[in-house]
């Protein structure tokens, strides 16, 4: 497929998805209860297919990585930590369990295929904005980088596990799902992880089968910020700031230098807009949403439709 058939299929794949995102926003405002769990779990099944683009390039990205062959854009890690950076330390971070207020705006950004040269810029951002992300960490970078996954957990954001490999699990038996899945988790927990962890499939990719053999919740994306595709900071922040919504998880990748200078424009303009950037877990904490093993979720109730139900409990 050459690049202008490519580019005529994501298009038409954007408006699907744009289409969708409307039925959801109508749906939500019309139905409650045990009702409006059932519609969004279908639109969440619909909504759960990729661009084979995604794929492509992001299982190009690791390559070139996994050989050293980095893009010309990307920095040598020497040059990246050269830079000056504020230490990130748990006595600098927000670390530990905070109150979060259900009817701010919330907001959970998501960093996947780390942790790498770039992580601690990012902690560097989110630590000096008081904010808060979870990092969906995949095994390979954690050998190669597991005193940054203590350094993750030092900023009070949270760890979470994106196998080892990084392979679609849907195309996997079930033997080699269970091997992705928890053995990256037991590799997390010996760099400093407790407890079980939220896993992100790889590429958003699952089936029945991934779903059955997998005993924690699946965290996907509601807003997709395409660094992966256009590795541009300007295009990434577009993209954020024209789909971000209370209740939102965005996708973003540890691994670009543009992600980094994206984070730097989007995190403040987020809390400038009223947002509070918490972790997966707070966000759906704070909802009243419990996250059950072996369902994939995107997204969670805005707080209005959570102050809706909760109305609607007295």
């Amino acid at each position: 497929m050459d690049k202008k058939e490519r580019d005529k299929l994501l298009k038409l794949i954007c408006v699907s998805i744009a289409a969708l995102a409307t039925v959801i926003a109508v749906i939500s405002l019309n139905v409650r209860g045990n009702r409006m769990d059932e519609v969004r779990m279908s639109i969440e099944e619909a909504l759960d297919t990729l661009p084979k683009e995604y794929m492509e390039v992001v299982t190009a990205d690791h390559e070139a990585l996994e050989a050293g062959q980095e893009e010309e854009d990307l920095l040598d890690e020497e040059e990246a930590n050269s830079e000056e950076t504020a230490p990130v330390t748990a006595a600098s971070s927000t670390a530990g369990k905070r109150a979060i207020d259900p009817t701010e705006k919330l907001v959970a950004l998501t960093f996947d295929d780390g942790p790498g040269m770039y992580t601690e810029k990012i902690l560097d951002v989110l630590t000096r904005n008081d904010s808060r992300a979870t990092f969906f960490m995949v095994g390979y970078n954690i050998e190669k980088h597991p005193e940054r996954v203590q350094m993750v957990l030092d900023a009070g954001c949270e760890v979470a596990n994106h196998t080892s490999n990084h392979k679609d699990l849907s195309a996997l038996s079930k033997d080699l799902i269970e091997s992705e899945v928890y053995d990256n988790e037991k590799r997390l927990r010996d760099a400093g992880a407790e407890g079980e962890l939220l896993l992100r499939p790889p590429y958003g990719l699952y089936n029945d089968t991934v779903k059955e053999v997998v005993k924690r919740p699946m965290i996907n994306w509601s807003v997709d910020s395409r660094d992966w595709k256009t590795k541009d900071a300007k295009s990434t922040v577009k993209e954020v700031k024209n789909n971000i919504r209370d209740g939102r998880v965005v996708l973003m990748h540890d691994i670009y230098p543009s992600t980094v200078e994206a984070v730097k424009e989007l995190v403040p303009w987020l809390i400038e807009e009223g947002y509070r950037l918490v972790t997966v877990s707070e966000l759906y904490e704070a909802r009243g949403e419990e996250l059950k093993d072996g369902h994939i979720y995107r997204y969670t109730y805005t707080a209005s439709e959570f102050m809706d139900s909760e109305g609607a409990k007295k």
